[in-house]
């Protein structure tokens, strides 16, 4: 699925050329960009409802997939174009409900947190030692969720206007978010919270 991704924005990128160096959809673009999204996320939600057996394995599945798509999707794009030049080059990486900007870097460290989480949840549950979906272990994933979003959309506007030229990722933000998170997987996967 990430492979196909990468197949279809190419496509699109030659029937809409950007028309600045960042990557600001216009509004056709919107028109045929936020859709594909919407459609890649139905499709992930698919597969890990299909994959699961019960609510916890069934996100599980939605967020490992998810990491794989996002990381084949830079592969595919770099394979076939050369394009990321580096982990760094800037992106438009999402567009609901806003554009969320960053170094690709940053979604393939989030992908392989979402990769090493699942198989950290699948490899307790295997054990026969499964994790309760409490709400410790959720409030610390979605709190990290928006602390990653909040580092992607802060300074969208400032790139609307400027471009990718002034634009700073904050690192610290990521760093916090992942803390976080590992934090909630770590309490999670605990025997206390079993």
């Amino acid at each position: 699925m990430g492979l196909l991704e990468a197949i279809c924005v190419i496509y699109l990128r030659q029937l809409l050329p950007a028309e600045t160096e960042v990557s600001i959809p216009s509004v056709m673009k919107l028109k045929v960009e936020v859709p594909r999204e919407i459609c890649t996320i139905v499709m992930l939600v698919a597969v890990a409802w299909l994959a699961g057996v019960n609510l916890r394995s069934r996100l599980a599945c939605f967020f490992f997939a998810f990491g794989i798509w996002d990381i084949l999707y830079y592969v595919g794009l770099w394979w076939w174009t050369g394009w990321p030049e580096s982990l760094l080059t800037w992106d438009c990486l999402f567009l609901i409900p806003k554009p969320w900007y960053g170094p690709v870097l940053a979604p393939v460290l989030i992908s392989l947190y979402f990769i090493a989480g699942c198989c950290w949840l699948h490899w307790d549950e295997a054990r026969g030692r499964p994790w309760r979906l409490s709400l410790l272990l959720v409030v610390s994933q979605l709190l990290a969720f928006l602390i990653w979003y909040w580092s992607f959309v802060k300074d969208a506007a400032n790139i609307a206007c400027n471009g990718f030229k002034t634009a700073s990722y904050s690192w610290g933000l990521w760093v916090l978010g992942t803390v976080i998170g590992v934090a909630g997987l770590w309490r999670a996967s605990s025997s206390e919270q079993r």
